[in-house]
């Protein structure tokens, strides 16, 4: 059964009514969960389709008893009409299966036909029945995963933001200052001259923090500009050939500006670590539903046949912490290398997740 493979919440509803079908070809049925507020049934998924997002007061069907009884309920002969559906008015057989998980009424699932299927294909939707509520019961936990990790993303983000304002707006200008300062002073000692030197390597590793912590140019010039300038700094310091194709990828939300930049620079960072690399490729490729960026390198490459189970080389934990952040946006982070053949780091994520 496919069911616990859906991607999403209608896929997995209508994954359920097909299965439903095969087991017992209804006239129509319907699966409805219950609101938020738990006094309400709505409809996500019926066949035919004409009822999704019809809301059911409590009390009101036979969906309902089905629910309180924590039992399937079969009606023989048209339901009641104060507890009938546009579906079960003129059917022999109304099947209610109750969605339950522990204590926990996920929703309903409504067979409708001409004759009762058996013992056997009722049996078959309690099993049914089961499997789609741990399936939604999962689905939301999934789903309280991401905002939950959204929201950490996000205040993280803005720590970060705070960061990078104070450095530049701090302890950046006051280290130029008195770098300068010392310069013109015009005293020739060996003291005064470690002490410039040492200046000249903090205002240099100010700056490093600045471009990792967050750009002004992700800021004031956008994704692009941003994973040019760092992947032409790193070039320059790495002694690298550097190819650039970076498509416009329009408009993005703030979060996932950055967690594109912060994953490719990432990337970046780890040729630059643990290639050896002497030509790199950046590429940022927009598709009809995806975005895609590359980071390719002709260094040593390696074997990741040899990774553990999560899928990350040992001692590389930038990895992992990099495939967390593209999940959060729907995507994937693949790795492909041989040794002696380079590594090209892939992230797809769906567009639709970026606005």
């Amino acid at each position: 059964m496919r069911i616990g493979n859906a991607a999403s919440a209608d896929e997995l509803f209508d994954l359920v009514l097909e299965a439903a079908h095969e087991a017992v070809a209804y006239e129509s049925a319907s699966l409805m969960t219950v609101d938020a507020a738990g006094d309400a049934l709505i409809v996500r998924a019926s066949r035919p389709g004409r009822l999704v997002g019809t809301r059911v007061a409590v009390g009101t069907s036979i969906s309902w008893q089905a629910l309180e009884r924590r039992e399937p309920l079969i009606v023989e002969g048209p339901a009641p009409k104060e507890l009938g559906t546009p579906y079960t008015k003129d059917v022999p057989f109304a099947i209610c299966i109750p969605l339950l998980v522990a204590a926990k009424t996920q929703g309903v699932l409504n067979v409708n036909r001409q004759s009762h299927p058996g013992n056997d294909a009722i049996a078959y939707l309690r099993i049914l029945g089961d499997q789609a509520a741990f399936a939604i019961e999962r689905m939301e936990l999934y789903g309280d995963l991401q905002h939950f990790t959204g929201q950490l993303l996000s205040q993280e983000e803005e720590s970060r933001r705070r960061l990078a304002r104070d450095l530049h707006d701090g302890l950046a200008p006051i280290l130029v200052s008195a770098h300068a300062q010392l310069q013109s002073a015009g005293v020739e000692n060996v003291q005064v001259g470690k002490a410039t030197e040492l200046l000249r390597r903090a205002i240099r590793e100010t700056r490093e923090i600045l471009g990792t912590v967050r750009p002004a140019t992700l800021d004031d010039l956008g994704l692009v500009a941003a994973l040019s300038a760092a992947a032409r700094e790193m070039a320059d310091e790495a002694g690298w050939t550097l190819e650039e194709a970076l498509d416009d990828p329009g408009p993005l939300s703030r979060e996932a500006e950055s967690t594109l930049y912060r994953v490719a620079v990432e990337a970046l960072n780890n040729v630059k670590k643990h290639a050896a690399a002497h030509e790199v490729r950046l590429a940022l490729l927009k598709n009809e539903e995806t975005l895609e960026i590359d980071v390719g390198d002709d260094g040593h490459g390696f074997e990741t046949e040899q990774w553990g189970e999560a899928g990350v080389r040992p001692g590389h934990f930038g990895l992992l912490g990099m495939r967390e952040r593209v999940a959060f946006l729907g995507g994937l982070c693949k790795v492909q290398s041989k040794p002696g053949e380079g590594t090209t780091v892939r992230i797809v994520v769906p567009r639709e997740r970026l606005r």
